[in-house]
This record gives C-alpha cells, structure tokens and sequence, in this order.
C-alpha cells in the first residue's frame, strides 16, 4: 500500500519545488497538490493523504482553519505546518487545530525531512 502527501501553498513555486524535491526522497508515496485551504479540504476527503504539509498564509481559508476541518473530516492525516510565521500563537493555533508538526520554512533542510519521515514511519508504510 503506498501513501500519499499533499502540498499546500498559493504559491506555484513552492509547490513545483517540493513536489519535485518530495517525490525524490518520499518515492514510495504519490505527491500531491493544492492551492488554498478550501481545495485541500476537498482533495483530502477525497484522497485521504498520509501527511499534508500547509501553510497558514492561504487565500480564502487560512492554513489552521483547514488543518481543524481536514482532522475533523481525516483524523488519520497528518498534518505538518510549514510556514514564514514564527510567532508562538500561530504555533498554538496549529496544535490547537490538530498539527502534528510546525516547521518554518527557513528551517526547512534541517527539521523538515527528519519530521516528515517520523509522522510517515508512524503510518506503517
């Protein structure tokens, strides 16, 4: 059984470069993307992903808010915060909604794979 990740970022760049990088070194899971929270509320009732990696600044709804709905609808999903925001509340917020993980993105090399491989180790796959 393979798994599935899914990106979340309104910005086409950042989805395109993790995409590509996360297909590398995740190949047994199928990557895939959406552009604000709305979209990855509906792909993950859809798809059910292993881990989906959200920002918090989205159009329309913001990465919390669909993080609380996606583990309302998905409580299996893992969800990783990774985001420019280093403010304690919005980590808070994240953990309040059901994060498992927040990362800011200037600390993506360092502390992202090590916590994606861990949440994805805990999925059996």
């Amino acid at each position: 059984m393979n798994g599935t990740i899914l990106i979340v970022d309104d910005h086409d760049r950042v989805r395109s470069t993790l995409h590509d990088w996360l297909s590398v070194v995740f190949p047994e899971y199928t990557v895939f993307e959406a552009k604000d929270g709305e979209e990855a509320v509906n792909k993950t009732i859809a798809q059910t992903p292993s881990l989906v990696l959200m920002d918090i600044g989205l159009p329309s709804m913001n990465g919390i808010e669909a993080t609380r709905m996606i583990k309302a609808a998905s409580p299996e999903t893992k969800v990783v915060i990774f985001t420019i925001h280093e403010s304690p509340q919005y980590q808070t917020d994240a953990v309040l909604a059901g994060a498992s993980g927040y990362v800011v993105k200037r600390k993506m090399y360092s502390e992202l794979l090590p916590m994606m491989k861990k949440l994805l180790s805990q999925d059996g796959i």
